[in-house]
């Protein structure tokens, strides 16, 4: 079983998180995500290529939604917003130190300059108000003896990327996950059920959009096959006649 003082220690420690709901980069709808989701979509994507803690990515949403809630920002910035974001928790999370993370383009082109980078660093720390030793939903998680395994990673991740879900408390999406898991050592809140349930509905969800994105791209490709089988044919067609022409 879990400690009571260790959770009561984390609440009394966790602070609200910063989300700014009328902020238009929070605005979604059931056909498309929003343009915050997006960009964390995109961060897991670009986190992919290190082993970093499930802890370094909580982090870097917090960064996030507290970046937004206290600056204004174009969308050309959004990328550089995320990148050094990862940067710093990264920093602050993983033992081996990375250098500033760059962004460039198909040409090798950089999309952003050095002076900004250390501009939007020096912002995300003002915003963050120097505090970066934050409470995440993998803090409740081991608090209450949750193995947090590959299965639970992804399922936090999942939960990184919707902000509809997201924007429960940590603690609250913790004990989300642990009814989502089947979890029996607690008897859980109505609220706690309904945010459940929401991340059952979102999973289902995005498998049955996974499942006709695999269908539709296996359709273009029987689609396809007929054209190229033709296009080899008379590929191989057009170099027998060449052999006969030459032995003649």
């Amino acid at each position: 079983m879990f400690s009571f003082a260790d959770l009561r220690d984390l609440i009394n420690r966790d602070k609200p998180k910063a989300l700014n709901k009328h902020n238009p980069y929070y605005s979604y709808d059931s056909s498309s995500p929003s343009r915050r989701d997006i960009l964390i979509q995109w961060i897991i994507t670009q986190s992919s290529q290190f082993q970093h803690s499930i802890k370094t990515l909580e982090l870097t949403v917090l960064i996030i939604d507290t970046y937004l809630n206290y600056f204004n920002i174009s969308t050309e910035y959004l990328q550089l917003l995320g990148i050094s974001a990862y940067s710093i928790a990264s920093k602050f999370y993983e033992t081996e130190i990375l250098s500033q993370i760059k962004l460039y383009n198909q040409e090798s082109q950089a999309l952003y300059n050095d002076e900004e980078y250390d501009e939007m660093e020096e912002q995300i720390l003002k915003a963050m108000g120097y505090q970066l030793n934050l409470i995440t939903s993998s803090d409740y998680l081991l608090a209450m003896n949750v193995e947090v395994d590959e299965n639970v990673q992804n399922l936090l991740m999942f939960l990184l990327m919707d902000f509809e879900i997201y924007q429960y408390s940590n603690f609250e999406l913790a004990l989300a996950i642990m009814h989502y898991q089947n979890d029996t050592r607690l008897v859980f809140s109505e609220k706690i059920l309904i945010v459940s349930q929401l991340i059952h509905k979102k999973l289902i969800k995005a498998q049955e959009i996974q499942c006709d994105k695999y269908e539709q791209e296996d359709t273009n490709s029987v689609e396809r096959s007929p054209q190229i089988h033709k296009k080899i044919s008379k590929k191989r067609e057009s170099q027998r006649i060449r052999q006969v022409q030459q032995q003649n």
